[in-house]
Formats: C-alpha cells, structure tokens, sequence
C-alpha cells in the first residue's frame, strides 16, 4: 500500500478536527467560503458526523464520540426512512466496540421494520423530511438495508432492497447511494457530485473490488464537494472519502459501515 491512503486519512483527520471546532455542541453539515453552517439535530446528515468521528477516534484517541451519538437519539421516532442512515452510520463505533451498544440502535431498527407497507413492498419515505415526492427513493436504502440486516430484520430489508433496485435515477449520487446496496464492478458514470464519487468507491471497496475502489479514491485527494461548481464541502463527502481511506488501510474492516 502506497502512502497516499495514509496521507488522506491524516488529512482528513485534521479536517474532523477543524469542523468539531466550528459546530461545537451542533452538527456540521457543509463548509462553505471557509466557513461551516451547523445545525443543532444534524438533519439526514448527523449519522456521517458521528461516523468522521468514530474514524478520527480509531486513529488519534481523541473526541467524544459517545456525546455526539447519543445526540442523533433526537431522531429516533421521526416519521422518515432517513432514519436508517442517521442509526447506521451514526452506530459504527458501537460495532467496532469503541463505545457500548445503544439501546435505541435496535430500537430503531425495530420501529422502522414495524413501519414495512406490504403493498408498497418497502418501508416508505416518510414526512419528516422532503415529504413530497415518491414514497421509494433512490436514497432510501442505503443504511436502512445494513440496519435492519444487523437487527434480525432479513425479509423486510431484503423487500425493501428490492424495490429500490427497480430504479432507475438519473442523478449520479443516486446511483452511487444504490450502489451501497447492491454494487457493480464498474462506476461510468461523469459527474462532478464528487461526494458520489466517495460513495461509489465505498461501495466498491466493501464489495471486493479494491482496485476500482482505489482508483475512485485517488481522484478525491482533498476530499468531496457537493457539485464541483459551489464549492460546498458537505459531511457526507468527507466521510465516504475517510471511510474509503480508512478501508484500504485496513484501518475498520469491510462490514463496520
């Protein structure tokens, strides 16, 4: 393994390190002309927040990780299927055994397996966030299908599973989020959604497929931006791009995220 990785997760480390000290009790969720706007729930994004954490807790020692996933507890009876991403990327340090098991992980799992629609043949979006719209959505899935999996949930994620993959999105980071899923060989598509890029190569990389991983990788050297046009560097980017480094360093393995 070359250097870079190690670089990146340096980097990156000291981005976490920036951003905690910017949003202090709240949650960042993107930075912008040097500056990063926080939000006291963290929204859709508070998962990946606790999940920079974790990571930068497994190399230096340092932050409360515990603090900051007890915090996400605010979402556990919203109306929205977000809550599996918010549960599951948020929990990594409880499967990793860094801090102890949240009872409301499970708890979570549960309500959201309870919220299945037999007739939709998934759990639905929800209106808690972005109520308008289509109840199945390419984002949907991502986090909730690993949740549910770790909790004994088998049939309804694998239903839910299913009825994303009958998507088809035309925007790139839908895509990448149905690759977590169910991943391809392959990422052709062209954008500029650079933090697409960071999850497709998650994907690829906990699929096995190391070299098309790594090559996505290394073309995010100083992390992922929203567009590549407004500059926004968004939490999720700079998770998925930890997240990968963290992988081929073999710093967390496969199945923590």
């Amino acid at each position: 393994m070359s250097g870079w990785a190690h670089d990146l997760v340096r980097r990156l480390c000291d981005r976490v390190d920036e951003a905690e000290a910017a949003a202090g009790e709240r949650f960042p969720l993107y930075r912008h002309d040097g500056r990063w706007k926080t939000s006291a729930r963290g929204s859709w994004t508070g998962g990946f927040w606790a999940g920079l954490l974790t990571l930068r807790s497994l190399v230096t020692g340092t932050g409360d990780v515990a603090a900051v996933r007890d915090r996400l507890d605010v979402w556990a009876d919203a109306d929205t299927v977000l809550r599996g991403m918010v549960f599951w990327y948020g929990s990594g340090a409880e499967r990793l055994g860094t801090i102890a098991a949240r009872p409301s992980t499970a708890l979570v799992a549960d309500r959201l397996a309870r919220c299945y629609d037999r007739e939709l043949g998934a759990v639905p979006w929800g209106t808690a966030l972005a109520p308008d719209g289509p109840p199945v959505r390419a984002d949907g899935a991502a986090g909730l299908v690993p949740l549910l999996n770790a909790h004994g949930h088998h049939a309804v994620a694998r239903c839910h599973q299913q009825a994303h993959l009958a998507l088809d999105p035309d925007w790139p980071r839908g895509k990448a989020w149905l690759q977590l899923t169910h991943p391809r060989p392959a990422w052709t598509v062209s954008t500029q959604d650079s933090s697409a890029v960071a999850i497709a190569a998650v994907a690829l990389l906990k699929a096995g497929w190391r070299e098309e991983g790594e090559r996505l990788l290394r073309t995010l050297p100083d992390g992922a931006e929203y567009d590549g046009l407004t500059g926004l560097q968004v939490v999720w980017g700079d998770f998925f791009t930890f997240l990968g480094a963290a992988l081929l360093t073999g710093l967390v393995p496969p199945d923590a995220w």
